[in-house]
């Protein structure tokens, strides 16, 4: 590192720590969470605590593992605050709408003002099973990390599964021996790590629930072992190679072969994506053709009866007539 970048990088420091300083922190708990906001966002970051605690105890819950150290939160309250922190973290931390910070064990979040209120809330479970998995195991894949970040978070549905089928059929693939430290160079790239990692999870989960329930059982009975200054956590492989009797090179080489099936399910996919497209139209098009029709008919059983009695008194009158000629 050349002096210039050191007195840069320097600089930097200096202008974020001072920003830090300069903002009105609120500290307040709710459970075992703490939270760090600005003013501006204490009222709605209450609401939003509150919903992600019930999240994180059914999550805990579902997996049986139930950790003893607090969750920090600190909502970064502008832009810029966020841009200083995450400078120089890559390009992927930089873009985000939150990171989690293995070595100080905290979440940061940007502020509900800069993100769409739809997502805030599945933002913060996302980053929430990064610090989970960071202190109930060691030595995890990138590719469980961000899996099951995906997968538990609420990103994981049908709109998940037409862009994977999708990339898929474009000819889009990684193997999760290729994703296991970092992420893929190609921004492109990006989005089909996140899927692959997810559809990987989903089927350790779904496919092989027995084995799934078993790795867990073990993560959370090591666990059980700790204190709130001392975690105990679990090597991964060697609990995952315990309850799937396999290596993860070996389950790499399973999923791919799993893989191969869902690019072939695209066509089908996008058909059925058209039909949904279509449908709202089809109906709307019916509704006219069928209000054409009711308007061609008699508006009342009276005009009904009127029509019948005009057409029998013109047929009444054209006999009379035939008749005056005879």
């Amino acid at each position: 590192m050349t002096l210039r970048l050191k007195i840069i990088l320097t600089f930097l420091l200096l202008i974020f720590a001072a920003s830090v300083y300069s903002v009105d922190w609120q500290t307040w708990r709710y459970g075992d969470i703490r939270v760090w906001s600005a003013p501006k966002d204490t009222a709605y970051a209450n609401i939003i605590v509150k919903r992600l605690h019930q999240r994180i105890n059914a999550f805990q819950i579902q997996l049986g593992v139930y950790p003893v150290k607090p969750l920090i939160i600190k909502i970064l309250p502008n832009r810029k605050e966020y841009s200083l922190l995450t400078s120089g973290k890559g390009k992927l931390v930089e873009s985000s709408e939150a990171f989690y910070s293995p070595a100080e064990q905290i979440i940061y979040v940007r502020s509900p003002d800069q993100i769409s209120l739809e997502s805030y809330d599945n933002v913060l479970m996302h980053e929430y099973i990064h610090w989970f998995l960071d202190e109930t195991l060691s030595n995890v894949p990138l590719w469980f990390h961000e899996g099951m970040a995906f997968y538990f978070s609420g990103q994981f549905g049908f709109q998940a599964y037409y862009d994977f089928t999708r990339y898929r059929f474009m000819g889009y693939h990684i193997s999760l021996n290729e994703m296991a430290e970092n992420y893929p160079a190609d921004k492109s790239y990006w989005n089909m790590f996140y899927l692959t990692s997810a559809f990987a999870i989903s089927n350790l989960e779904s496919n092989r629930n027995v084995q799934w329930q078993e790795f867990w059982n073990s993560v959370g009975f090591i666990y059980n072992r700790s204190s709130i200054t001392q975690s105990t956590k679990s090597d991964f492989i060697k609990v995952f190679n315990a309850a799937y009797h396999m290596s993860l090179y070996a389950y790499s080489k399973d999923y791919d072969k799993v893989l191969r099936r869902y690019g072939w399910q695209f066509p089908f996919v996008g058909i059925n994506v058209i039909i949904f497209a279509l449908l709202p139209f089809v109906i709307i098009a019916a509704w006219l053709k069928n209000r054409r029709k009711m308007k061609a008919l008699p508006e009342s059983e009276e005009d009904i009866t009127e029509e019948d009695q005009t057409a029998e008194e013109e047929t009444q009158s054209q006999k009379t007539e035939t008749d005056f000629i005879k």
